[in-house]
């Protein structure tokens, strides 16, 4: 259904659901590996063995990659279930920005930094709802220092929060230069961030704050890039 919306609403109940398992990240893994064993084949270390911490982005990451949208459907009935998200389970994606399936995880192993990673991201997501005030200092030491981190935390951060910011894929910012909301190819600040996201806003969106109103646009970045394949 090209006008079901769903997922922001969804997306942003279970967010808040998974913030409970920042220090329950050994059942959150172990859940995940049972329920949804073909779509977690790749959460693995170098090694090819199962991973034992993970991040919070990197779990939605299950359900944002490029896999079908009935694959994704499932991932989302798991999670309504598994998170209790009172929300519907969404069933139509188009225009939430997919990861990369050769680079799923928000982190890595080779900075031999993957724990204090790992913890900096679930630190940011939690302050992303309220729980403490170190997103903007974390966003930007993050996309400027960490292992991984670079426009793929503003997809992660527009998952779980589609209604403040606006993610800044390659498709997203080829999309906004060419109507009128200049986007560098170097992460912005993360102030700089929120202007763009407020720019796109006033620009493309006619100042609606609306669940649904950067959400509308993203899916237009989508049948647009998909249109020119």
């Amino acid at each position: 259904m090209d006008n079901d919306y769903s997922w922001t609403k969804f997306n942003p109940a279970a967010a808040q659901k998974l913030c409970a398992y920042s220090d329950r990240r050994e059942e959150l893994l172990s859940w995940l590996y049972s329920a949804l064993p073909e779509e977690t084949n790749y959460l693995h270390d170098p090694d090819h063995k199962k991973l034992t911490d993970i991040d919070p982005f990197t779990v939605f990451g299950v359900m944002n990659r490029h896999i079908s949208q009935e694959k994704k459907a499932e991932v989302a009935k798991a999670f309504k279930i598994f998170f209790k998200v009172d929300e519907p389970s969404p069933t139509d994606f188009r225009g939430v920005s997919p990861l990369n399936n050769e680079n799923s995880m928000f982190f890595g192993f080779k900075d031999g930094k993957t724990k204090e990673d790992i913890n900096n991201l679930w630190t940011l997501f939690l302050g992303i709802f309220g729980q403490n005030n170190e997103v903007a200092d974390l966003f930007n030491e993050m996309t400027r220092h960490q292992y991984g981190i670079k426009f793929n935390l503003t997809m992660g951060m527009y998952w779980v929060c589609p209604t403040k910011y606006f993610p800044l894929d390659g498709p997203s910012r080829k999309y906004l230069n060419a109507r009128g909301v200049p986007v560098s190819e170097q992460v912005p600040s993360y102030d700089e961030f929120l202007k763009i996201s407020e720019e796109v806003r006033q620009k493309l969106c006619g100042g609606s704050t609306a669940d649904n109103a950067f959400a509308i646009v993203t899916r237009d970045i989508y049948y647009s890039t998909h249109k020119a394949q």
